[in-house]
């Protein structure tokens, strides 16, 4: 297995961090508006909560900033009027405020839980849960009849040798029997659950000594062969991964918030 390149790019997209801004090395004054000097640290995270409103990817350019710069003014502008005009003190408002701060300090704190937790082990944790080492496959046969004395008759032909394709052809009720009741490759999980302990424990070449019940009638099975699909890379499947493990670590998460919560609901 190859090691998986831009690891942190890929967990950083899944925790919300997909753009970037040029920070100034020391921090100096971007404007002065009457009087107040906005420094370049100020107007750097108002670039970003920009920057994620409208989910701006990659880094912000020159002529961005220009343009932010102007619409930074102007939210100043107007927010220092409304706070002269005492907007900040009516009921509303100050609901809407608390509101939204709570929504911030929520969002901020879930972020810095998945930053913890997104890590490249929690990844290949979550692949090899899901991969393995590869998933086998099944190349199997069927006839389906309605009833078990039917079954047992099949049976006893197929030791007398009788050719199991032509005995499908002539005996299965499934539709598969015009193709000797080939069912194609499948994975255990793809299959019947009355199949999956039966075909798993069959050799290639041999069929099942005993009829299988299924809710579509009575089956006798082959295994003609079995395969190892081998896993996909996981360069190919880190975001899908990624997404995946986010939502698993938020539901953890709260769950185990509620857990050690006293909660009364009245």
């Amino acid at each position: 297995m190859k090691p998986l390149k831009h690891l942190a790019t890929i967990l950083l997209s899944a925790s919300l961090l997909s753009f970037s801004v040029v920070h100034a090395e020391e921090d100096s004054t971007v404007v002065t508006i009457d009087g107040k000097s906005i420094d370049s640290e100020t107007f750097n995270r108002y670039i970003e909560m920009r920057a994620r409103q409208v989910n701006l990817k990659g880094p912000v350019s020159d002529e961005q900033r220009k343009l932010l710069l102007e619409e930074y003014i102007n939210s100043e502008l107007l927010y220092n009027a409304a706070i002269k005009a005492g907007v900040d003190k009516l009921p509303e408002v100050r609901a809407e405020i608390e509101a939204q701060t709570r929504t911030a300090i929520i969002n901020n704190g879930l972020k810095q839980h998945l930053n913890e937790a997104l890590t490249e082990g929690a990844l290949m944790e979550m692949y090899k849960e899901q991969y393995g080492e590869g998933t086998i496959e099944y190349h199997i046969r069927h006839i389906l009849v309605d009833n078990e004395v039917d079954a047992n008759n099949i049976l006893a032909a197929l030791k007398r040798g009788e050719d199991f394709g032509k005995l499908a052809a002539i005996s299965s009720i499934d539709p598969t029997s015009s193709e000797g009741g080939d069912l194609g490759w499948l994975g255990a999980d793809q299959m019947p659950e009355a199949f999956t302990g039966v075909v798993t424990a069959l050799k290639p070449g041999e069929y099942s000594n005993m009829p299988v019940q299924s809710q579509f009638g009575w089956h006798i099975i082959k295994l003609d062969e079995k395969r190892t699909i081998d896993p996909p890379a996981i360069e190919v499947v880190a975001k899908e991964l990624a997404d995946k493990l986010q939502s698993k670590v938020v539901i953890e998460y709260i769950d185990g918030l509620r857990k050690n919560a006293v909660i009364e609901i009245k």
